[in-house]
């Protein structure tokens, strides 16, 4: 997928707009409405004229508005509405893409903001269309940029939560990957934590979390409390520094190694956090709200609309 991502604080944008809610099969005609309705007032052909759809949610439903960026002096007509999108700072992908490609493209914009310590905010996310008609582009795909308006995240705070919520758990859940591929969960007793990059925990030599571990170093450490969980993903590491396990031992492990430091069956597993994704105060930090149906649904639309926008484009272009 060809794109390159930026957080940028956009001015606010002054918009022409047909509303839609519900069924889509409606908005090609709209498409078609607002740009005979554009055409002759030259809205269309302006370096600042750009085709958009912006979403937002409407109880279960995704709405859409249909429109395009213009000058503060245009004014809307009957049922062609005026709008004004916020300013502020956004997450911003320029994406070179096919239209079936727009779901994942969205899900990775999601993913992008959360690796650069943003998350979503108040306000309404849009696709402005760089490339209109699309057989503009010798593969026929779409110049397409994805925005989200998103505010900083405090990391510092999140994590010194989730260290929080760590230290308070005697227990969490770790997951190996299993020679036929599938996580292997299993709740275990925490022995030392060093915040959240370092957990360490005591196991038998030979179970079979340490022999996966052993043919595949991958795991999954999750823990919560009430309502907040957090969830890691790294490396664990077969521990056999004998200072490291003596340090490690207490004496209530002689119930499952009798032989003690020594005992060839204590075994110490360290894991090394490499991601994390919190649900902490109700929020994640990580959230993809254009999944599943709502992606579907606006393929749908663009697979639709794009005959109908380049065919228009073209007839009032040439009038």
């Amino acid at each position: 997928m060809n794109y390159t991502f930026e957080l940028k604080e956009l001015q606010a944008t002054h918009i022409v707009y047909l509303h839609h809610q519900g069924d889509i099969s409606f908005i090609p005609s709209s498409i078609r409405k607002l740009m005979q309705w554009a055409g002759p007032k030259g809205l269309i052909t302006g370096p600042a004229n750009k085709l958009i759809s912006v979403y937002q949610h409407e109880g279960k439903e995704l709405s859409v508005d249909i429109g395009l960026t213009v000058p503060q002096e245009v004014e809307g007509e009957s049922e062609i509405s005026k709008g004004l999108l916020s300013g502020g700072l956004y997450a911003i992908g320029h994406f070179e893409i096919g239209t079936d490609e727009i779901p994942a493209a969205w899900s990775l914009m999601y993913t992008l903001t959360s690796k650069h310590q943003c998350k979503p905010c108040a306000g309404k996310s849009f696709e402005i269309y760089q490339s209109i008609p699309l057989d503009q582009h010798p593969q026929d795909k779409c110049m397409i940029d994805l925005c989200i308006p998103v505010q900083m995240i405090d990391l510092k705070l999140i994590e010194e939560k989730a260290i929080s919520i760590l230290t308070e758990c005697d227990t969490a859940m770790l997951a190996s990957v299993t020679e036929e591929g599938y996580p292997r969960p299993v709740p275990m007793g925490k022995i030392k934590a060093d915040g959240i990059s370092q957990i360490w925990f005591s196991t038998g030599t030979f179970s079979d979390k340490t022999i996966q571990f052993q043919l595949n170093p991958k795991a999954g450490v999750c823990f919560m409390k009430g309502g907040d969980s957090i969830v890691l993903t790294g490396k664990v590491e077969i521990v056999s520094d004998m200072e490291i396990k003596k340090a490690l031992w207490s004496d209530w492990m002689f119930a499952h190694f009798p032989g003690g430091v020594i005992d060839p069956s204590y075994c110490i597993l360290k894991f090394t956090s490499e991601e994390a994704t919190y649900w902490i105060d109700n929020e994640f930090v990580k959230a993809s709200p254009f999944s599943g149906g709502l992606a579907a649904e606006r393929t749908k639309l663009l697979q639709l609309a794009e005959k109908i926008v380049t065919e228009n484009y073209k007839l009032l272009v040439t009038e």
